[in-house]
């Protein structure tokens, strides 16, 4: 297998998984910034208040993008093992 269809599969990988990452960590790093600042601003010093809002957004985020995201893994496997063949000869 040559080096460059190696780096192409690698960088195929690393897109997909922050394709499919990228949404729910954004939506975290958003409600975990608005928190720290109402945290900030009221002088709520407790660490725990934020884990509740980011468990909603992430089940919210994980519904709503959900099935656009296993398509997209779906489709992204599918062509992964389509290449096989040609990848191990």
């Amino acid at each position: 297998m040559e080096s460059g269809v190696v780096l192409d599969l690698v960088y195929q990988a690393l897109r997909m998984v922050a394709v499919l990452a990228g949404p729910i960590l954004m939506a975290l790093l958003v409600v975990g910034l608005i928190i720290g600042i109402l945290q900030a601003a009221t002088s709520v010093n407790e660490s725990t208040v934020a884990f509740i809002p980011k468990l909603i957004v992430f089940a919210g985020v994980v519904i709503v993008a959900g099935p656009v995201t296993l398509s997209l893994f779906t489709d992204y496997m599918r062509e992964l093992f389509a290449r096989i063949p040609g990848l191990v000869s």
